[in-house]
């Protein structure tokens, strides 16, 4: 998870990382930091790493210098997590996945053979409202959002289902994988890294699938 300048929400988002029932979870948390004339602002910084042991005392923190943006410090967690096999679970930290969304999206991944899986993500103060269930591109390579705004889930895309893309606000992909397409694009330090890194995933010849039983709240921007 990319954590940059959090409000008093986070707290509930790191509960809910806590409460995740898929076993044998490392956290890796990558905390951006204030730079002015001063230096970095190392006490705002500490804060955060503060919140976030405190609620997941295995977590690992790193801090970082400045901002680089959010592909960058994804591509980071190549250099913490080590191995070929498992699971990666990218996030911005800004959402809250239910107890079992970590499970609902391993198991998914398993039965489709997927090399990327997305959640159903619902409005954060209000559940029943969609926000996204991955999405599509036309001919001219604009993004086509399968949710029309302020759309109320009634389980009408409940069905797991094939998508060009899903979003890094949650997405588990292969680690493997991940490591051979390079991770995201550093060139693209946020809005348009999912899409262009599921590009890549469908060119490698592996699925992109949303599983809906997998239910995450994101704040909205």
């Amino acid at each position: 998870m990319v954590v940059h300048e959090p409000g008093e929400w986070f707290d509930e988002t790191l509960a809910s990382l806590a409460s995740q029932d898929y076993p044998n979870v490392q956290s890796v948390f990558f905390v951006t930091s204030r730079v002015g004339e001063a230096g970095v602002d190392v006490a705002r910084s500490e804060a955060v790493r503060t919140r976030i042991v405190a609620a997941i005392p295995s977590a690992i923190v790193r801090i970082v210098e400045g901002n680089p943006g959010f592909a960058p410090l994804v591509n980071e967690s190549l250099r913490v997590v080590e191995g070929e096999g498992g699971l990666l679970c990218i996030m911005q930290d800004d959402v809250a996945p239910r107890p079992d969304a970590l499970s609902a999206m391993a198991k998914e991944l398993y039965r489709s053979n997927a090399g990327v899986v997305g959640p159903k993500v619902v409005a954060w103060d209000d559940p029943t409202l969609l926000v996204a269930v991955g999405g599509e591109i036309d001919r001219c390579g604009e993004v086509d959002p399968l949710v029309e705004p302020g759309e109320r889930d009634q389980e009408q895309h409940d069905a797991v289902r094939d998508a060009f893309f899903v979003g890094t606000s949650c997405m588990l992909v292969r680690l493997d994988l991940f490591r051979e397409l390079g991770g995201l694009a550093p060139e693209i330090p946020l809005l348009g890294e999912d899409v262009e890194f599921c590009w890549r995933v469908h060119l490698a010849g592996a699925r992109v699938v949303v599983a809906p039983s997998a239910v995450v709240r994101e704040r909205a921007p």
